[in-house]
């Protein structure tokens, strides 16, 4: 394996691991979140809490998905887009 291929498989891991991370932070603090957050009225608070919460979860989700998805039988960066 060339040093390119381990460093991928490195930064592979990692994403994954920090995936895995944010869904057990998430897994612990549910209880609170119900507690302190789900039963609120829809103010400032509430909407930027869900806002930064689950948009962070996405872009986690989406980070993982892109790092673990092999795309080395693309040709192009057309091929990838499209």
């Amino acid at each position: 394996m060339s040093a390119t291929t381990i460093g991928y498989q490195t930064v592979q891991y990692f994403t994954v691991g920090a995936m895995a991370a944010v869904v057990f932070d998430y897994c612990l603090m549910i209880p609170q979140e119900v507690q302190l957050i789900w039963g609120r009225k829809w103010d400032v608070v509430r909407v930027v809490f869900t806002l930064t919460h689950y948009v962070t979860f996405m872009g986690t989700a989406m980070t993982t998905y892109a790092a673990v998805t092999d795309r080395s039988h693309y040709t192009s960066v057309r091929e990838l887009v499209i």
